[in-house]
């Protein structure tokens, strides 16, 4: 089973999840069965672009976002903060993330100054 597959449906079931939808009701937006979700999320095969543009619409992403972002973001939030912190951001806008990463750039540096 290729990695890249993998990758790609963890992203779609943390999306999924993330949104609190089941896989049918995934299914039903991109106009896919069930089982069809179920094994992208598993990895058994891999959504075409045309799939993948459509999968990213309905859970509110970036179609990149479903290409790997890093293992993080395919677990669990309550496991990993820095799924949390993504999900966070990803609703600012540019201005605010820049604002939000400069005030990470100056509490680093207090960390650093310990």
């Amino acid at each position: 089973m290729s990695t890249l597959r993998r990758q790609v449906g963890a992203l779609v079931r943390h999306h999924r999840e993330r949104m609190d939808i089941t896989q049918a009701e995934l299914g039903d937006l991109v106009g896919k069965s069930m089982e069809t979700i179920g094994r992208i999320e598993r990895g058994a095969t891999a959504p075409s672009l045309a799939l993948l543009e459509k999968l990213a619409l309905a859970l509110k992403v970036e179609p990149r976002d479903l290409l790997g972002a890093g293992g993080y973001a395919a677990k669990s939030k309550k496991d990993y903060p820095l799924a949390k912190l993504l999900d966070r951001l990803a609703g600012l806008s540019d201005e605010d993330i820049d604002k939000a990463d400069r005030l990470l750039t100056i509490a680093m540096s207090w960390k650093s100054a310990d």
